[in-house]
């Protein structure tokens, strides 16, 4: 890309003047690499707005505006050769400006757009430079050689100092761009000292090199960047995500506590009635709340699912739940079966409590509970008379969120079961078979009795023990 533009126009010369008109006409050279630099820097600087990169990217664009009419003046004057005291003004130039942009941007937060603000001051020089060598074409011609040569070599070596002190561009960057400039400058004053074939040389090298390197240093910070960018983007995604699984899991706990508590408080009314309940109600009630107290005890420790599977009783925690909806008022229909499930307790009582609730919300007048074994899976029924699933909704019923147009709650339940219901190994799912009404049926492994885990059914009823201990 730098070379094609200078090999190009060297066919215009004899083969005795190619190499001197490559290096007079140098611009074709610099100035496409600086373009494509200042593209590439102005676009890191949008990704990742830094001061840092805001001054760099004025300073190289402002050097592609001196590098574009270096380029269009060698071509317009062409086959005659510009000045190269003229061709080294522009490298002052851009020097000075780095040295400003330097020391400013220390102290000074860049508010301008860059690349507009770089293309500004350089339409400002450009057309300045453009009068004098309209107007003045010998101005300065009168210069000591030497001196303007060393003013120029310490302009250059300042500037590059000057670049390596910039803490907010990474090292690898500064140094390369500092090489640039040194590059660059050395080669303009060679061909400004003499008109030979070495200074013609190693005005090219210098050129081509400077040119290859600011590319390169660009390109790398703006993929760099970019890099950066999408290293923060996923970090910050992961942590969405994992904020987002928190307040799922708590969303979730506190569905579940709030149907805990309505059953609890139910219970607690009934009992503190004056008439109306017998003495077997009125113990089956408190064997209820003393269940659900300590479920919900464990429930705010810990997921449902979170301690193993172990052979448990379903009518015991079936015959819990029932009490509990019955005690809110909501009809229920249930028999027990004496069949046992391969399962984590907690976690099916959610379950069942969830397709309860859903079936009080849209049923009509009551549920129904219904226990069958179907092969080695024991599946749990529970049937509403309300007006059914609609069937646009049945393809993402468990989604989270997931509710229908008639739903007054937040579509979390559905989801929380059937989650729980494939850690435990088994299956949650929706079946027709029966007119109006919708049926869900969670399926679990059967439990034997000859599986049963007696240290961890001792476990869990301790911690029945220990509640109805401190009720007590």
């Amino acid at each position: 890309m730098v070379l094609v533009p200078a090999l190009s126009l060297s066919m215009f010369f004899a083969d005795g003047d190619r190499l001197a008109g490559i290096a007079q006409f140098d611009g074709v050279i610099v100035s496409p690499a600086a373009l494509v630099s200042a593209i590439a820097c102005y676009a890191a600087w949008r990704v990742n707005p830094r001061p840092g990169l805001a001054w760099t990217s004025f300073a190289v664009t402002l050097l592609g505006c001196q590098g574009l009419m270096l380029a269009a003046v060698q071509l317009i004057r062409f086959p005659h050769p510009v000045e190269g005291l003229w061709v080294l003004a522009a490298d002052l130039t851009v020097a000075l400006v780095i040295l400003l942009s330097v020391t400013v941007g220390r102290h000074v937060r860049f508010q301008p757009d860059p690349a507009a603000a770089g293309f500004a001051l350089g339409a400002v020089v450009a057309v300045l430079r453009l009068a004098w060598l309209d107007q003045s074409p010998t101005l300065g011609h009168d210069l000591p050689l030497v001196s303007v040569a060393v003013l120029s070599v310490v302009a250059f070596v300042v500037a590059a100092w000057s670049l390596l002190r910039v803490r907010s561009i990474p090292l690898w960057a500064r140094q390369r761009t500092a090489v640039t400039v040194l590059l660059i400058g050395g080669a303009h004053v060679a061909l400004y000292l003499g008109d030979s074939p070495t200074a013609h040389l190693i005005a090219i090298v210098g050129d081509t090199l400077g040119a290859v390197a600011l590319v390169s240093t660009s390109l790398s910070l703006f993929f760099l960047e970019v890099a950066v960018d999408e290293r923060n983007r996923s970090n910050l995604n992961d942590e969405l995500e994992r904020a987002q699984r928190a307040i799922r899991v708590q969303r979730a706990q506190f569905h579940e506590i709030n149907s805990t508590i309505a059953g609890i408080t139910s219970a607690s009314r009934l009992l503190r009635s004056a008439g109306g309940i017998t003495d077997q109600r009125r113990l089956l009630l408190e064997d209820m709340i003393l269940a659900e107290l300590s479920r919900l005890e464990r429930l705010m420790a810990r997921p449902a699912d979170a301690s193993a599977r172990r052979v448990m009783d379903l009518d015991e925690t079936i015959h819990t739940l029932v009490l509990s909806q019955q005690a809110r008022g909501n009809r229920v229909h249930w028999s027990p079966c004496g069949l046992r499930v391969n399962a984590q307790p907690d976690a099916v009582a959610e379950v069942i409590n969830i397709l309860l609730d859903n079936a009080a919300k849209h049923g009509r007048s009551s549920a129904e509970v219904a226990v069958s074994l179907v092969g080695d899976i024991v599946e749990i029924a529970v049937h509403d008379d309300g007006p059914g699933v609609d069937d646009a909704l049945r393809t993402r019923l468990f989604d989270w969120g997931a509710r229908g147009p008639r739903s007054s709650g937040q579509g979390i339940g559905l989801h929380i079961a059937h989650e729980l219901m494939q850690r435990q190994g088994g299956y949650l799912e929706i079946r027709d078979g029966r007119s109006g009404g919708a049926t869900f049926v969670m399926g679990l492994p059967r439990g034997h009795v000859d599986q049963v885990d007696h240290h961890e059914q001792r476990d869990g009823d301790d911690d029945d023990s220990e509640a109805a201990a401190d009720l007590a």
